[in-house]
């Protein structure tokens, strides 16, 4: 299903009006999909078809797609990657670039990208932010915006969640209020959720 803006000006924007795409249907993914498409418009994108296709027999509650044009109208994107770490024990960011890769193509103007990963203070604005930069051609915090939340293992703990600005941070807050019933917890930046998750 896409989620297309009908009968509204390109140029404008309603926060409020949340179309959320989660890339990435892991178990953190899966989990967030569920719980954001009880509460707004929600698909889930993975790039394995088969998987789509397994994940699609099963699941009534949300929509999830492998074709990057089904997410292309989405306004706040959840990029839900793992992390994994190397034999040295150093963070393996290449599923993050393969998500960043994904956005970079299908993100609008006004649009929101939040990380919900673990990693290491910094990763956010220096590494993954540049990427969607250069594939859209769009400028952060001027044209796209972020913010981060660490993933949460315990249900029972308020989650993390930061943005790029403190509107940003006040919006990305607020969809995470809506469905984590322990609450959220408001950092002062991306790079202080950063390290309360690292």
């Amino acid at each position: 299903m896409d989620y297309l803006k009908e009968n509204e000006p390109e140029d404008e924007f309603s926060y409020f009006d949340f179309r959320i795409c989660v890339i990435g249907l892991g178990y953190v993914g899966l989990s967030l999909a569920k719980l954001f498409s009880a509460k707004y418009k929600t698909i889930g994108f993975d790039p394995d078809q088969a998987y789509v296709d397994e994940l699609m027999g099963g699941c009534d509650s949300f929509t999830c797609t492998a074709d990057i044009e089904k997410i292309r109208r989405c306004n706040f994107y959840v990029i839900a990657a793992p992390v994994p770490a190397d034999r040295e024990n150093r963070s393996n960011l290449q599923p993050l670039w393969i998500a960043c890769e994904v956005v970079g193509k299908v993100i609008s103007g006004g649009d929101i990208v939040v990380y919900d990963s673990t990693v290491c203070p910094g990763a956010i604005e220096e590494v993954c932010i540049p990427l969607i930069e250069k594939l859209s051609g769009l400028s952060y915090n001027s044209h796209f915006f972020a913010g981060y939340s660490p993933v949460q293992a315990n249900p029972d703990i308020r989650k993390v969640t930061s943005g790029s600005t403190p509107e940003i941070a006040k919006i990305v807050n607020e969809a995470y209020a809506s469905i984590i019933t322990a609450g959220t917890l408001l950092a002062a930046s991306i790079r202080e959720a950063e390290a309360a998750g690292a």
